[in-house]
């Protein structure tokens, strides 16, 4: 498992052979998994390691996400707190966009990388960004509320505004594409909320 936010801050599909910039330890972390990865697959014949970079990867909070509280993605989170009427806290003016990408998709791709035996480094993502900003007017339509969020300027120097995956190298290799659109997986993350109601 590795990470999108290596690639940096960018409207355009990211492609994986990109220029990668280590800007929080998380990123070196996870770029040094790569070159475990790597190493292992290059020098053990028994064994075929790949590295997967995921794109903003959800799911909704009664999954395993309630126990991250405030690092739970973003949202479980705000999906969370729109039901119970609180406004979600945004960065900035909340146009900054992810490439949200449903879990059962990763896991989806993690079989097929694993199936075929991948080697190398790919992409796990959409390809179809939403801001923060539409995220929150999508839980509200699920929910029907019209909870407003709260702005907070942006804490971080080293803070990811965009993310936009490139998928052509790991659905040229495996055939993989997302299956849940991103209306869907809002969906499914506030689905709880509304059998409670």
């Amino acid at each position: 498992a590795s990470t999108s936010s290596a690639y940096g801050s960018r409207t355009e599909p990211s492609p994986e052979e990109m220029d990668l910039e280590a800007s929080t330890g998380y990123d070196a972390s996870m770029l040094g998994r790569e070159r475990y990865a790597e190493y292992y697959n290059d020098f053990y014949d028994d064994l075929t390691l790949a590295g997967m970079r995921f794109f903003s990867v959800y799911q909704g909070f009664s999954g395993n996400e309630s126990h991250k509280g405030q690092y739970a993605n973003t949202v479980s989170q705000f999906a969370d707190k729109i039901a119970s009427g609180e406004s979600p806290v945004l960065w900035g003016d909340g146009s900054q966009t992810r490439d949200f990408t449903h879990v059962s998709d990763i896991v989806r791709g993690l079989e097929l990388a694993a199936v075929n035996e991948l080697s190398g480094v790919f992409n796990l993502g959409t390809g179809d960004p939403y801001s923060f900003n539409e995220m929150v007017e999508m839980i509200n339509d699920v929910l029907d509320t019209s909870v407003d969020p709260e702005y907070e300027p942006i804490p971080l120097e080293n803070y990811v505004h965009h993310t936009c995956a490139d998928i052509s190298r790991m659905k040229a290799q495996t055939g993989w594409e997302p299956r849940i659109s991103f209306e869907e997986g809002v969906r499914r993350v506030c689905e709880p909320y509304l059998v409670e109601a």
